[in-house]
């Protein structure tokens, strides 16, 4: 059984501060690309479960200025997950 293909459970993701996205298999996180994100996120939404996205929170600054998201490789790819979570009626959890 690939990674893309686990079911039961929650799920936890990892937006990584270059942009990759890597799922919790226990021991590690491991990076997976989109088609098995998407496997992943389907079998989540139809188990009723729920993710926890962890990282992709930006650069630290001193409070002024909003975070320039736009460029920011770690938010874009927590906030991508996010919404594909989100279009699948998944619940997410924001860990720092």
């Amino acid at each position: 059984m690939g990674i893309g293909e686990t079911r039961g459970g929650d799920l936890t993701v990892l937006a990584g501060d270059d942009g990759t996205v890597s799922v919790d298999v226990g021991a590690r996180f491991v990076a997976v690309g989109e088609d098995d994100l998407e496997r992943l996120l389907d079998n989540l939404a139809a188990d009723g479960g729920t993710l926890t996205l962890v990282g992709g929170a930006g650069r630290a600054d001193d409070g002024d200025d909003e975070p320039y998201r736009e460029s920011d490789p770690g938010m874009n790819a927590a906030g991508w997950v996010q919404a594909l979570a989100e279009k699948r009626g998944i619940r997410v959890v924001r860990e720092a």
